[in-house]
């Protein structure tokens, strides 16, 4: 009988490593012991001892053998995403751990939504490295519909976001930029001129849609639906990265409804044009969250900047 989860769960805790996981992940990549015995800087042998070990523990064959190498069977390419989030999580650690006993400042964790990087984050860093040379940031996006998530295990130590119902117990928000829906286009659009757009210019037009769910895409149904837009307006590539809304608008093809705080590093090099219609339509300001009382002096210098510009 196969071994039950609890079972495999048990035998990683007890008898995992992470070699094994490390040769698992260049074992799949290469598909040659030797090969990876020379990347690892190990011996064959002990490459194949590793992956003995591990099949072992998990009672079934990881890779299948031939003249040229090794595959992957189906099993190891169900361990393989677990081995990397391992081992990415083991970098992160050493990185920050690193960072203080090598008597830096410090490490600051930040997560921010879409909308934040564009209004908050973007065109600023430099001047923070500059100022702070010692300090190291780490910054990852995070989606819209659940900013807060890394609160809870507490691997954030910024959180820049929009105005929360509800501020976490211990934290505080700042608000730093109001934002609001806005309707654009490229440059080269035949609308990007135009002083005065009507309404049936808006129903002729493609539209870039956002995800479902998003203020954008409820913003965009309830205009269309009270106008009687057609449904080929719509444009079927649903965009849930911003670097590739602004490749579609740059083609001169495309309208599309985004925050402002989105769009502002593109309106500010003139890569798209705001136009004026009723569209816009206010959204909950853009701020970060932190926890002031047990910040150490690198997040507070970070929370400063980012409050000052």
């Amino acid at each position: 009988m196969p071994p039950s989860a609890n079972t495999l769960l048990n035998r990683f805790v007890v008898k995992a490593k992470f070699r094994h996981m490390q040769v698992l992940i260049k074992l799949a990549e290469v598909g040659s012991m030797r090969k990876t015995a020379d990347a690892v800087n190990m011996t064959q042998p002990a490459i194949s001892q590793l992956v003995q070990e591990l099949e072992k523990l998990l009672e079934t064959d990881l890779f299948f053998r031939h003249a040229k190498g090794v595959e992957p069977t189906e099993a190891t390419m169900e361990l393989l995403p677990v081995a990397h989030r391992i081992l990415g999580a083991l970098e992160d650690g050493a990185e920050n751990v690193a960072s203080r006993l090598q008597q830096q400042s410090g490490v600051v964790r930040v997560s921010a939504s879409p909308a934040a990087l564009g209004g908050m984050i973007q065109g600023k860093l430099d001047r923070f490295a500059t100022r702070y040379p010692d300090i190291q940031v780490h910054i990852s996006q995070v989606s819209d519909t659940d900013p807060l998530g890394q609160i809870v295990d507490r691997s954030v130590d910024v959180v820049c976001t929009r105005e929360p119902a509800v501020v976490p117990a211990g934290w505080r928000f700042h608000k730093c930029l109001d934002d609001g829906l806005i309707a654009v286009c490229g440059r080269s659009h035949p609308l990007a001129k135009r002083s005065k757009i009507s309404n049936a210019d808006l129903a002729e037009a493609k539209w870039l849609l956002n995800r479902v769910g998003s203020v954008a895409r409820a913003r965009f149904e309830e205009i269309a639906q009270a106008h009687g837009w057609p449904r080929e307006s719509r444009c079927q590539m649903i965009m849930h990265i911003p670097e590739l809304t602004k490749e579609m608008l740059a083609t001169g093809k495309y309208l599309a409804i985004l925050p402002r705080s989105v769009a502002m590093p593109w309106l500010d090099v003139g890569d798209v044009i705001e136009m004026e219609t009723e569209i816009s339509a206010p959204l909950r300001p853009l701020g970060l969250l932190w926890e002031q009382d047990k910040a150490g002096s690198a997040t507070a210098a970070l929370v400063s900047h980012l409050k000052a510009t």
